[in-house]
């Protein structure tokens, strides 16, 4: 018996010099991982939609700045410069984000439903210069006596159809003591209209963990995001294409929606975004978009590109050309702003039939590309 119980005593002792012990980290509660993670997409201009927002209507090329000033060019190379039109955000009413928590990765899929106005102005411009009195329209039949408006648009745009609004900017000028209205190279307003919309997004993220202290908010590192992509509303308008370069040490950005490819699978890394550089040109070489139902005819859209961080911030909105008329958009701006912020790029495809006509739902597919300008 005393023999047995020297030979137990031996094995316990023999484990217990051959057991390796090893340090057991404690994962902290879901809860407060999810926390963290919340407080990096709150705070990270990459899950932002600021830039997007016009505040108003205005003529489609302009720029912004942190002095609220609005600057226009003298020119602009698209076929429709004769409106106004812009986004006011009124309302994000809806946040969804679902977290997947693993051991050592997160994956998060974030979703906001937003609303707002789409506002839109057509113009002509009046070239009569003595015109001194002006009866726009009685019913529905326009006087235009006295000054020219382009019959394109009447023949095309039943728009005209439902004239609401005019505003005429003239000036005045005594002439053999008789007051004349002047409207030489004056734009005037010849119809608006306002059209709510509302819109949801969803952009996915991969968060890391790369450390073991037992706090979530220094274990855990954002490590991916894909663009920020608005839901069709309306599956036969959608962009299936964008293509992006730029001067000097720019990254060239491809990305593809069709059968193989999905944006919601094309994945930036968070420490190496796309690039651009200060003073530099961002070239859209080509933005394709599907568009079943083109009104009036080929292509039936007007694309533009929306550049920076904020209205009254920075921002520059650019319409782009499609002089192929085959689909593919393209255009370039000037990247006038650097800095540790985060830049983001809208790319914007509206239906014709949205902007010209009064029937015509409102109509539109966006993507937005992060960049970084050091």
């Amino acid at each position: 018996m005393n023999r047995l119980k020297i030979l137990l005593l031996s094995l316990v002792m023999f484990l217990a010099t051959c057991t390796k012990i090893e340090k057991v980290y404690v994962l902290p509660e879901r809860d407060e991982i999810v926390d963290a993670l919340h407080e990096v997409i709150s705070s990270d201009g990459v899950f932002s939609i600021d830039g997007f927002n016009d505040g108003a209507a205005y003529f489609m090329d302009y720029s912004s700045s942190s002095l609220g000033k609005m600057t226009f060019p003298d020119t602009a190379d698209y076929d429709i410069d004769d409106i106004k039109i812009g986004r006011q955000i009124t309302q994000v009413f809806d946040t969804i984000i679902v977290y997947d928590v693993k051991w050592d990765s997160a994956y998060v899929d974030i979703k906001y439903r937003f609303k707002g106005n789409l506002k839109i102005v057509l113009y002509d411009i009046v070239t009569d210069s003595t015109v001194s009195s002006v009866n726009y329209i009685e019913g529905e039949v326009y006087d235009t006596t006295g000054y020219n408006i382009d019959s394109m648009y009447i023949d095309l745009y039943d728009i005209w159809l439902y004239d609401t609004t005019y505003v005429i900017d003239t000036t005045t000028a005594i002439v053999d003591s008789t007051v004349n209205w002047s409207y030489e190279d004056h734009y005037s307003a010849v119809d608006s209209t306002t059209k709510s919309f509302s819109h949801r997004t969803e952009q996915k993220a991969i968060f890391l963990r790369t450390g073991n202290s037992n706090n979530a908010a220094k274990d855990w590192k954002l490590k991916k995001i894909t663009p920020i992509v608005f839901k069709p509303i309306d599956e036969s308008f959608t962009i299936s294409e964008v293509k992006l370069t730029g001067s000097g040490n720019a990254t060239d950005v491809d990305i593809f929606n069709n059968d193989t490819a999905d944006p919601l699978q094309t994945y930036f890394i968070r420490d190496s975004l796309p690039r651009l550089d200060y003073q530099g040109t961002l070239t859209i070489t080509s933005v394709a978009v599907e568009n079943e139902n083109p009104y009036p005819e080929e292509p039936g859209e007007l694309v533009m590109a929306h550049f920076g961080q904020g209205i009254n911030v920075y921002k520059v909105r650019k319409g782009l050309s499609n002089s192929n008329d085959d689909g593919k958009h393209t255009g370039s701006l000037t990247v006038d702003s650097h800095g540790t912020q985060i830049y983001r790029l809208f790319i914007d495809a509206i239906d014709y039939s949205t902007i010209f006509t009064r029937s015509g739902a409102y109509n539109a597919h966006i993507w937005m590309i992060p960049y970084q300008v050091p």
